[in-house]
This record gives C-alpha cells, sequence and structure tokens, in this order.
C-alpha cells in the first residue's frame, strides 16, 4: 500500500505529520460540535478546541524537523499531550451527537455471545487483592505503554517512528469514534455494578481505580475498548521495530486486556469490537503514512 505521504515527505519543513494532522482533524470537529445548533455550549467552549488545534499546528512549525536536542525531543512528543486533551473533552460533546445510551444493547449482545449463565460467572468470579492489585496497575498503565515505545524509537532515531507514532495516534482517534458512534458506561455501571463495588481495595488497587474514575471526565467510553486497540497496536508495532520492548510489554499488556473485563470497565463485545476498529486505524496509517516494516536484521560480522 502507497502512503499519502511518501516516506520523508511529511517530515519537510511546515508540514503537518500524520498523528499531529490526525489530531487537528479531531480538535476541529469537536469545535464544530460544540458549535453546533444542537450544542447547549456557549462559543468560548468550541473556541478552546479550535485554539488548541492552532497550538499543536503553531507549535509543529516552530519545531521543524531538527536531528537533535530539546527540540527534536519536543517534536518526537508533540502529539503526547493533545491525545489525554481530546479524551477528556469528549464527554459532554457525545450527547451532542448521539444522546442515546447503549448498554442495554451491549449486555443483549455479551448475553447472546457468552450465554447468561457464563456472563453471571465471568462478573462474580472471585479475585484475591493481589490479583486486583496487579489488575489494577496493569490496566493503569494504558497510556504509558504507548509512550514508552515512542521514546525508546526516539531515543534509536527509528527511521519508522514517524509511521508508528501515526499508528498509535490514529488508534486512539478511531477508538473514539465509537465512544460516538455507541455510547457506553460499560458493566461496572450496570450488569456488573455490585461487583465493581465489591472489588477488594487491596494495597494500591483501589486507590488507583478511585483516582482513574475521578480522572476520566468520559464515562460512556466503553465501546469499543481503547485499552484494547491501543495496546495491541503498541505490541505490533514494537514487535515489528523493537523486539526487546516488546518482550517487556507482552505480559503488562496481556494482563491489561484481561484486566479491562475482570475488573468490569468493559463487555466481551467491547473487545470483540476492538479488532476491526484496530484494523482501520492502521489501515488508515498506512494509507496516510506508510505501513510499519519490521525492523532491519542487525548485521553480525565474524572473525574468520
Amino acid at each position: 500500500m502507497s502512503a499519502i505521504l511518501e516516506p520523508g515527505s511529511g517530515s519537510r519543513k511546515g508540514r503537518l505529520r500524520v498523528a499531529e494532522g490526525g489530531l487537528v482533524v479531531a480538535l476541529l470537529l469537536m469545535a464544530a460540535f460544540a458549535w453546533s445548533p444542537f450544542s447547549p455550549f456557549p462559543f468560548v467552549h468550541g473556541l478552546r478546541f479550535a485554539l488548541a488545534a492552532a497550538l499543536l499546528w503553531g507549535l509543529a512549525l516552530v519545531l521543524g524537523e531538527p536531528i537533535g536536542g530539546f527540540r527534536y525531543w519536543a517534536r518526537e512528543l508533540l502529539p503526547t499531550p493533545f491525545i489525554p486533551y481530546v479524551f477528556l473533552n469528549l464527554g459532554p460533546l457525545i450527547p451532542v451527537v448521539n444522546p442515546r445510551i447503549a448498554d442495554e444493547l451491549l449486555m443483549r449482545w455479551d448475553a447472546a455471545i457468552l450465554g447468561r449463565e457464563v456472563q453471571a460467572a465471568l462478573y462474580s468470579l472471585p479475585l484475591p487483592s493481589p490479583a486486583v492489585d496487579v489488575l489494577s496497575l496493569a490496566y493503569s498503565s494504558f497510556f504509558f505503554l504507548p509512550l514508552s515505545l515512542v521514546i525508546v524509537l526516539a531515543w534509536r532515531h527509528d527511521p519508522a517512528l514517524q509511521r508508528v507514532t501515526a499508528v498509535l495516534a490514529l488508534t486512539f482517534l478511531v477508538s473514539y469514534t465509537g465512544y460516538f458512534l455507541v455510547p457506553a458506561y460499560g458493566p461496572r455501571a450496570t450488569v456488573a455494578k455490585h461487583r465493581w463495588e465489591s472489588l477488594p481495595h487491596g494495597l494500591v488497587g483501589g486507590k488507583l481505580r478511585v483516582a482513574l474514575d475521578e480522572l476520566e471526565a468520559t464515562k460512556t467510553d466503553a465501546f469499543p475498548s481503547g485499552h484494547t486497540m491501543a495496546t495491541l497496536a503498541t505490541l505490533i508495532c514494537a514487535r515489528r521495530r523493537a523486539r526487546d520492548v516488546y518482550d517487556v510489554l507482552l505480559p503488562i499488556g496481556s494482563l491489561l486486556i484481561a484486566a479491562t473485563v475482570l475488573l468490569t470497565y468493559h463487555y466481551l463485545v467491547d473487545l470483540l469490537a476492538a479488532l476491526p476498529f484496530l484494523v482501520a486505524a492502521w489501515w488508515l496509517a498506512a494509507w496516510l503514512a506508510g505501513p510499519v516494516p519490521p525492523a532491519e536484521p542487525a548485521v553480525r560480522t565474524t572473525r574468520e
């Protein structure tokens, strides 16, 4: 698949990279939703998103394409604060676009896949405090797994870094579209509410869950599982570009995905839906920035 931005073309001074462009488009769409005739928000609410888009674009142009130093790191990590900014501000906009909550539909799909007995057993499975602590820690690492991969690849000046960043950023953004299409709170607010409230607090698990719940302003974010999408995208990219990083992230990512269901954040159908959404994000990133190629094998020299 040939990329819209051929290798190197997105690196010219004055051009937005694919990850940055995707975030600019997302922020401008958020401004448009806030300014729509159906929105109850004042003009300034949408203006914040438009200004954030202008700030991202302006910083990208000012930073240019340095090959090292502070500006290099600032440009490579530029999308990092804007991804959570987009997510944390989606909550009030989702009802403007789609006010219908889909938890009942997702519960029926879950029951059809699992059977009601298995569904009930899944959401009542006893978990000891140490297991809940480990799962909560893994779940909380969600944003740091892709960030750690980007930092390692930037440190190594990996030539495919921009393509990896495009995959990761677009994976987040494509997952956000699902929140508008199928707004849902997840099982912790419905079929597994008692399980959520009765999970052991443990040493750190309870505090982490409370902190995440307070920080997460967007509540109807169950479908698809963005945690699953971003984790799988990170693992695929790491396997292709940094096998040593993949080996470290694989067990953490596996626990993270398990935690989405065992800690009642997601229905099983949310995890299944993550796969086609991830395929769409991966295809879009490959189309715009080019596919993420496998790393060249290290050249070994031997003495005669």
